[in-house]
């Protein structure tokens, strides 16, 4: 069976990861030259949380059940709740939007979606969701085959690599994408989220990508309390390129985030910066 997002949408990792994603597609927003998102693993694009699979698990009420009544958030993750809130407009936390959704939500009228998703049913749900959005382009076709897409015409954007990781060599096929992505949209911003379940195979990639990245990085983690090897507990997005504007909002929204969706001892943020070509 593929990996079925809707068990586990709006837990603490999509929380971390949309509040990100977000903040990078503001900072581009910034100039007026349009920009394109691009979503390697775009999955359905929104998620009903009274689903029988969400209830099951109920992985959202330690995401964002924890901040949806939040008045004192900053801006990052104020923005991030309008966001689901948008969705929600009578106040009642039902539905939560994908990363797709969330972008589309963002993007101005310049601005273009390009979204890659593998499996038959799960991109006939992106594109009920979508799918009537001129802006928006979708490819059911494997996710790393985006990379011969690139780079966009609007030549400025995002590329977000958020894998199921399902395979057992996805870390290497992940940093060969960026290797091959980099050399297609040099300037592109790539965020790469990764889960921190097996520490080993998370510490060999993320050296790799040290060693190999001719790119600035910034290495953002959260842990929900002690990382255990096999357990959800911790994860990270890599961000080559980093834009400068994005940085400040990130880092107040990490700290904010941190305390309020520890589940245990162990819990914090963290934020690496590695220059380009670091070894």
């Amino acid at each position: 069976m593929h990996y079925q997002h809707r068990f586990h949408a709006g837990n603490f990792a999509d929380v971390f990861k949309h509040v990100l994603v977000l903040a990078l597609l503001r900072a581009l927003s910034a100039k007026d030259k349009p920009w394109c998102y691009a979503d390697t693993h775009a999955g359905a694009g929104e998620y009903d949380l009274g689903d029988a699979g969400a209830r099951r698990t109920a992985e959202f009420a330690d995401g964002i059940g924890r901040i949806w009544d939040s008045t004192d958030a900053p801006f990052a993750v104020a923005d991030y709740l309008a966001q689901v809130r948008h969705l929600n407009p009578d106040g009642v936390l039902r539905r939560y939007p994908g990363s797709p959704r969330l972008a589309e939500q963002v993007a101005r009228a310049q601005d273009r979606l390009l979204l890659c998703e593998r499996v038959p049913a799960v991109a006939e749900q992106l594109r009920g969701a979508l799918g009537g959005d001129p802006r928006v382009h979708l490819h059911r076709r494997d996710g790393y085959e985006l990379a011969a897409l690139l780079p966009p015409a609007e030549k400025r954007g995002l590329v977000l690599v958020d894998p199921p990781f399902e395979r057992a060599d996805e870390f290497d096929v992940l940093a060969d994408f960026l290797a091959q992505g980099l050399r297609r949209f040099g300037g592109g911003v790539f965020a790469l989220w990764y889960p921190d379940k097996q520490r080993h195979a998370t510490e060999r990639w993320r050296r790799r990508v040290r060693r190999e990245c001719p790119r600035e990085v910034l290495d953002l983690q959260l842990a929900v309390s002690h990382p255990a090897d096999g357990e959800m507990r911790a994860c990270g997005l890599l961000v080559v390129n980093p834009p400068y504007a994005a940085q400040a909002p990130i880092a107040e929204a990490l700290a904010w985030l941190s305390p309020r969706l520890a589940q245990g001892d162990g819990a914090g943020h963290a934020a690496q910066r590695w220059p380009a070509g670091t070894s």
